[in-house]
C-alpha cells in the first residue's frame, strides 16, 4: 500500500474534534444560569423557571435520550445543585419543539452544494435488520442539506419532498446579500428554478433537451453532451459533491441514523436538529481551534 496523498496536521485535529464535543453540551448556562434568567424574564408575561438559553441543551440531550430519560437527568443534576430546577416532560417537550433552530452565519460569498439523505423513522437497528430485513413499513423522511463547499458547514437543512425547493434557498441567500457563485446539485435539481439562480452546476437528466426550458439550462445541456460526463464533471468541478456525502456520514456516525419521536412534527424537530448540532459543534470548534483540513501532496 502506497503513502496517502494527503497529508494533514493531526494534533490540530485531533484537538478540533475534542473541542466539538467539549462544546457539545452548552455547559455556559449553568455557569450564567441566574444572569440569563433574569434577562429572560425582564419583559415576560409570565415567569419562566430556566433561561432560553437552556433549551440548547436539552435540545442536544434530547439527540441521545427520549424525554422521560430527560428529566431523570435533570433530577439528578438539581440533586447535584448543578441545576437550581428540574424541568417535567410537558416543559421539555413544548422548549425543544418551539425552539428558533438556527444554523451559523453563512460566508458573504460561498459556493454552495444541496443534496439529500433519509433519516429513518423506525428504531429497529442495523441487528434486527440482518436477522428479520426490511419491513415493508418502514419509513424514512428526507432531509435536504445546503453545505458550504469550502467550510463544509452546513447553511440550512429541511425535511422535504422536492429538491427543487431547498435548491430555491440559493436565491434567499442572495436576497440576504450573500453572493453565491456556484450551486452543486446532481440531476434532481435539473429544473428552470434552479437555473434561475444563474449558479448551477447540475448535470442535465437523461430527456434533458437544448430546445426548451430556461436559457442557461439549454446552454448546460448542449455543454454536457458535448463535453460528454467524464470531462464536463472534471471541467465544472462537479467532484466536489462528495463532500456532502462526507458530512451525511459524519451527522450519523455522531447522533444516529433514526430518530426516536413518534409524531411527524416530532421527527421532523428531530431530524433537523442532528444537523443543527453537528454544523454548531463543527463551527465554534474552527472558530476556537481553526481547521485541519488534509492537502494533497
Amino acid at each position: 500500500m502506497g503513502k496517502s496523498e494527503y497529508k494533514r496536521d493531526w494534533s490540530k485535529y485531533d484537538e478540533n474534534v475534542i473541542t466539538r464535543y467539549k462544546l457539545m453540551f452548552p455547559f455556559y448556562v449553568f455557569e450564567h444560569w441566574w444572569d440569563l434568567l433574569a434577562e429572560e424574564n425582564r419583559d415576560a408575561k409570565k415567569t419562566y423557571k430556566a433561561p432560553k438559553e437552556f433549551n440548547e441543551f436539552l435540545a442536544f440531550l434530547h439527540l441521545f435520550l427520549p424525554y422521560r430519560a430527560m428529566e431523570g437527568v435533570l433530577r439528578a443534576l438539581e440533586g447535584l445543585k448543578i441545576v437550581p430546577t428540574s424541568l417535567d416532560y410537558s416543559t421539555m417537550w413544548e422548549r425543544v419543539r418551539n425552539m428558533d433552530i438556527t444554523f451559523p452565519e453563512a460566508n458573504d460569498q460561498l459556493e454552495v452544494i444541496a443534496d439529500a439523505t433519509g433519516i429513518s423513522t423506525t428504531r429497529g437497528g442495523q441487528y434486527i435488520i440482518a436477522k428479520w430485513g426490511k419491513r415493508r413499513d418502514s419509513k424514512f423522511l428526507k432531509i435536504e442539506i445546503v453545505m458550504d463547499k469550502d467550510e463544509l458547514n452546513v447553511i440550512d437543512a429541511e425535511v422535504t419532498s422536492d429538491e427543487v425547493e431547498t435548491a430555491v434557498k440559493t436565491k434567499d441567500l442572495q436576497d440576504e446579500g450573500k453572493k453565491v457563485k456556484r450551486f452543486y446539485g446532481d440531476k434532481a435539481y435539473d429544473a428552470n428554478e434552479v437555473y434561475n439562480t444563474g449558479v448551477e452546476v447540475v448535470p442535465p437528466g437523461e430527456d434533458a433537451s437544448t430546445g426548451r426550458g430556461h436559457p442557461a439550462r439549454r446552454k448546460a445541456v448542449r455543454e454536457f453532451k458535448e463535453l460528454g460526463y467524464d470531462r464536463w464533471r472534471e471541467e465544472r468541478g462537479y467532484g466536489v459533491r462528495w463532500r456532502v456525502e462526507s458530512l451525511f456520514s459524519a451527522v450519523k456516525r455522531t447522533f444516529g441514523e433514526s430518530v426516536g419521536a413518534t409524531s411527524f412534527l416530532g421527527q421532523v424537530v428531530e431530524a433537523k436538529l442532528k444537523f443543527w448540532a453537528y454544523a454548531w459543534m463543527v463551527h465554534l470548534a474552527n472558530s476556537l481551534v481553526g481547521r485541519a483540513p488534509g492537502i494533497k501532496v
